[in-house]
């Protein structure tokens, strides 16, 4: 079983674009001349977009000792940075709340992995001192997308995937290249790239599995491998195959990372958890 790339392209197309207000809050707060009333007229164009950020910021997460009723005051008081994770968390939610029969994950289950990746990936900027922990969130956030589009391809041949997988030393990432002809994560940087996100993104979700081929972004990139290890750790996992994607020494040594940092940081995170509201 060897699927096209015109196949695996069709269904990348056939899936619906992020909505351009997402796009252009990226963009916007990526731009240090941006006002708030610029970002506020954007955002607010969007209700539902306006909405997602309102309910996320009041969560218990975020911690605030009073509600956050306005999208401006949501601006002011969460800065930028926030903003725009909060706006692709909103932007994305809907499209990750689906059933993937192929990697046996329920209706909420991506959004769960993916949502907690994206906060162990900013977690892990934050303790390896890296500059780019806004990147990191979204990157983390849209990891596994590539899912969306291979899932109907893994779950005609799971059954070999998983026992492959036991017997030989290869990953089930490595497997699905190997058996389907792409894996989920080189399937998610079509899809980032047909939604025009920037090079950096693509890079980190179509290598987060393969570090060797990321090139520029190799450090990147596995700050979302090791992130998305401590979601599957932590049982918050993308799939079937979680389990069978160990995190890589390589991934390791490249942040200088000791076990001791994974403890601690799988720690940490265990307290998000503890949030019933931090998933929407």
């Amino acid at each position: 079983m060897s699927i096209k790339l015109e196949h695996v392209l069709k269904r990348v197309h056939a899936l619906p674009p992020l909505p351009s207000s997402a796009i252009q809050v990226l963009e916007l707060t990526n731009n240090p001349a941006t006002s708030v009333k610029q970002l506020e007229t954007v955002i607010g164009k969007d209700p539902a977009l306006t909405a997602g950020i309102l309910r996320q910021a009041n969560s218990a997460y975020y911690g605030y000792p009073r509600r956050i009723s306005s999208l401006r005051e949501a601006i002011v008081l969460l800065g930028f940075q926030l903003t725009q994770e909060l706006a692709m968390s909103a932007a994305i939610s809907p499209v990750l709340k689906t059933n993937l029969a192929g990697y046996e994950i329920d209706q909420e289950g991506l959004w769960k992995h993916s949502l907690l990746t994206a906060m162990a990936a900013r977690k892990v900027c934050q303790h390896c001192k890296l500059p780019y922990g806004e990147v990191a969130f979204i990157a983390g956030l849209l990891h596994d997308i590539g899912k969306l589009v291979i899932s109907v391809y893994v779950q005609e041949v799971s059954d070999f995937l998983r026992q492959k997988a036991k017997d030989t030393p290869l990953t089930f990432v490595e497997l699905e290249e190997k058996v389907i002809g792409f894996d989920h994560a080189r399937a998610g940087g079509f899809l980032a790239r047909s939604w025009n996100l920037p090079e950096e993104l693509v890079a980190a979700i179509s290598f987060h599995h393969s570090l060797s081929n990321a090139q520029n972004h190799e450090e990147l990139s596995s700050v979302i491998h090791v992130a998305n290890g401590l979601a599957s750790l932590l049982g918050v996992a993308g799939g079937v195959d979680s389990s069978l994607n160990p995190i890589r020494q390589k991934a390791l040594d490249l942040l200088n990372f000791q076990t001791s940092d994974l403890e601690l940081l799988k720690d940490d995170l265990s307290k998000v958890l503890v949030d019933p509201t931090i998933f929407g």
